[in-house]
């Protein structure tokens, strides 16, 4: 009989908001980027993200992850 759970029953407080499929040299270049800046992979998405979008003339503030 398989051991229960408890996690699997909790919702999460912050749900996957992205998913990106890439081939594993991507990933591993992605990975690599991250550890470059000293940060996690969501993390320098998310800042990426921020820069993108103002360089293009969207002013409007990005909201906690």
């Amino acid at each position: 009989m398989p051991k229960p759970n408890p996690k699997a029953n909790r919702e999460s407080p912050r749900p996957t908001a992205l998913t990106i499929k890439g081939r594993p040299e991507w990933r591993a270049w992605v990975e690599r980027a991250a550890d470059f800046c000293r940060t996690d992979v969501a993390k320098l998405v998310d800042a990426a993200l921020v820069e993108y979008v103002k360089q293009r003339g969207f002013d409007e503030p990005a909201p906690k992850r």
